[in-house]
């Protein structure tokens, strides 16, 4: 599900709940049948804020990983083959929960799609991929098939989830970092409230928790928070640099499929109004600084652009409580938030802010 899913917060790996769990010992098991000879299985997910990876020689399609988790933590797992004809082979994979238990991991009739099964979080999270997998299907109905349509279809497949699932940790992780956003607030609150008591108390829980308080000062009408990151060229540049006009404040990567597809629409909007005291101002999650000008250069996004190559620790996603992209706001001259996750044809009416 990469169209849909690269826009939500894929900074975050790992998943941890606080909840307190004794080691256990977790066994995946991988069936594939592939054309070519795959050498190597990976996983890699994040513990203690630190990064950890393990791996197995496939055998006849065969290979075994073990070892002992103390918490679901959300992983990683993917396939290397050995060079053909002096050419790297592309790895494929797929993410999936490492808990306690036997997990198995197989290809779909030969093909790159690994399926996860055979523990309950991963039971879960392939009944909620499978569904997700249709949401970008082509529908009869043209006006269907925009950006915002095919959200709103993802939005209502995840709130269903959590509904259905109030104790499960993948439902956490869906109110914390995938459904809505600073204009779903309420929405995220509300799902929050139908999460078991356990869920809302845990570390990540009571994460959420304060990461609502830090977006409520980010509603319309509140003072956009002030930063500092370095632009293409190395220099530090604040957003308070740009007080006295209007202010596009653009997060976006170049990894990031929707934000790639939004960015026409953000350059339409610049040359339309660039004139009346307008500005973008580019802020890229990117960590490579080849990757992020690459895509500048690619998408030919004319206004500054600032990045601290360092997600993870990026102020700006910070004082944003950026949790997906895309995501913008629109600030005025006297640095107030007078907008928010203005997309699509909403860039082309922008004078109805603009005075």
């Amino acid at each position: 599900m990469k169209k849909i899913k690269t826009n939500v917060l894929l900074l975050l790996l790992t998943l941890t709940t606080g909840i307190a769990y004794a080691a256990q010992p977790y066994k995946v098991t991988g069936h594939l049948r592939l054309a070519g000879n795959p050498a190597w299985a990976h996983i890699t997910y994040r513990l203690n804020s630190k990064e950890v990876h393990d791996s197995a020689k496939i055998s006849n399609g065969q290979f075994v990983l073990s070892g002992t988790v103390a918490q679901p933590a959300k992983a990683f797992i993917y396939i290397t083959f050995p060079p053909a004809k002096g050419k790297a082979s592309r790895p494929f994979g797929t993410g999936f929960y490492l808990e306690a238990g036997n997990i198995n991991i197989a290809n779909v009739d030969s093909t790159r799609k690994l399926v996860v099964t055979g523990t309950t979080l991963n039971e879960e999270n392939q009944q909620l991929e499978d569904a997700l997998s249709k949401v970008s299907a082509k529908q009869q109905d043209t006006t269907q098939n925009t950006y915002e349509a095919v959200m709103l279809r993802r939005d209502a497949i995840l709130e269903a989830f959590i509904k259905a699932h109030p104790a499960s940790i993948i439902s956490l992780n869906l109110v914390r970092n995938e459904v809505g956003g600073l204009t779903g607030l309420a929405l995220k609150e509300k799902l929050f409230n139908t999460l078991s008591p356990v869920l809302k108390n845990s570390a990540d829980g009571q994460a959420f928790t304060k990461l609502v308080e830090q977006a409520k000062l980010l509603q319309v009408g509140q003072t956009a928070p002030d930063f500092t990151e370095k632009d293409t060229a190395g220099v530090a540049v604040s957003l308070h640099s740009f007080r006295g006009k209007y202010v596009l404040l653009d997060f976006w990567a170049s990894w990031c499929g929707p934000c790639r597809q939004e960015n026409p629409h953000v350059l339409a909007a610049y040359n339309k109004y660039k004139d009346r005291n307008f500005t973008v101002l580019g802020v890229s999650l990117d960590n490579s600084r080849t990757e992020w000008i690459k895509a500048i250069k690619a998408d030919k996004l004319p206004w500054k652009h600032l990045s601290s190559l360092d997600p993870e620790h990026a102020e700006g996603a910070k004082k944003y409580a950026i949790q997906y992209i895309p995501q913008n706001f629109l600030i005025n001259p006297e640095g107030k938030i007078i907008a928010t996750n203005l997309t699509g044809e909403e860039l082309n009416k922008l004078e109805t802010f603009l005075k």
